[in-house]
């Protein structure tokens, strides 16, 4: 089941970035995630197996750009077709709130990552680099 993400699943999406093998950032505490779901909740999606997180997926849109970042599927889940329907709900929201394109964050070096976002149709941008600063 794919649902948005709530207040009361933090501590298991923290979890699942954990076992997934997901890099950490700075934003990886309770009270980031917390900030995120107050801005576009319903593009924070979970899916769900039975009663455990299987895979979450963020979606950003702020007007002009849309992004995801954080599909993160859990190892024993893996394969069964979990990031695509993360992805598909995602792109939907975005669709509908009116963006034209969405921009996907991948790790360098993430072969599989690499892989499952062109399977799925998305290309590499050879004339962007993303540049990151830390604020804290």
């Amino acid at each position: 089941m794919i649902a948005p993400c709530r207040v009361k699943d933090i501590d298991a999406v923290l979890d699942l970035w954990k076992r997934a093998g997901a890099a950490p950032s700075v934003t990886d505490d309770g009270e980031g995630v917390r900030r995120r779901l107050k801005r576009d909740r319903q593009l924070f999606v979970l899916a769900w197996a039975g009663a455990r997180l299987a895979g979450s997926l963020i979606g950003g849109w702020d007007g002009w750009r849309a992004s995801m970042a954080r599909l993160a599927v859990d190892p024993a889940y893996r394969r069964h077709g979990i990031a695509k329907r993360l992805v598909a709900a995602v792109e939907a929201q975005l669709r509908q709130m009116g963006a034209k394109r969405i921009g996907c964050i991948v790790l360098e070096g993430n072969e599989g990552g690499t892989a499952f976002w062109r399977a799925a149709g998305y290309w590499r941008d050879a004339q962007t680099r993303r540049y990151v600063k830390d604020l804290s």
